[in-house]
């Protein structure tokens, strides 16, 4: 199964999607604290988690039709350069009141990755033989646990240590990191 890792293009696919949901469990875990600490409100909080989680309900599986229309290595890059770009604009929170920013971009974030994730599932059966598929997504599960895992602690970490403005610098660097690594990788086109 490890062996899997070997091949450049499933080793970059892989590596680039650990990098990415590292970066969103640091966001999904500083978040809902940092909005708690602004108005210590648990509606407000609860508010932020359904601005997170509705998008991908509501966009899960009409994003998948969109995605088996383009280029799957192209969605996952533009996504992940696009969630960097929208994640900056928490730069701009200075305080309780700007707190519709956080909203708007937890909710954007979620739209993108409604098309990301079934682009790197549809992408991950040309980077492989059939033979090697389950051990493929095994693999993929495997790295997004292990994403979960580190990105949460250290997404409190970071911002009960250094505030939201090193959380999103984080966050905003693995979404760069892994267009950079998914980029150089052979896909072919979608029919």
């Amino acid at each position: 199964m490890l062996s899997l890792l070997r091949r450049r293009d499933f080793a970059l696919l892989w590596t680039g999607g650990l990098v990415s949901v590292l970066g969103d469990w640091v966001l999904n875990a500083a978040l809902p604290f940092f909005v708690y600490e602004e108005t210590g409100s648990t509606v407000a909080t609860a508010g932020m988690v359904v601005a997170r989680l509705a998008p991908a309900v509501l966009l899960g599986s009409v994003a998948g039709v969109f995605v088996d229309r383009w280029s799957r290595k192209r969605v996952l890059v533009w996504s992940n350069l696009l969630q960097a770009g929208i994640v900056t604009l928490l730069l701009l929170v200075p305080g309780e009141g700007w707190l519709w920013v956080v909203f708007a971009v937890a909710a954007a974030q979620s739209v993108l990755a409604s098309f990301s994730s079934p682009a790197e599932s549809a992408l991950l059966p040309a980077l492989v033989d059939d033979s090697e598929l389950v051990a493929a997504n095994a693999l993929n599960t495997l790295n997004n646990r292990i994403a979960r895992l580190a990105g949460a602690p250290l997404g409190g970490a970071l911002l009960a240590s250094l505030g939201l403005e090193a959380v999103v610098v984080v966050d905003a660097a693995t979404f760069v990191a892994a267009a950079a690594l998914i980029g150089p990788i052979a896909a072919p086109r979608t029919p």
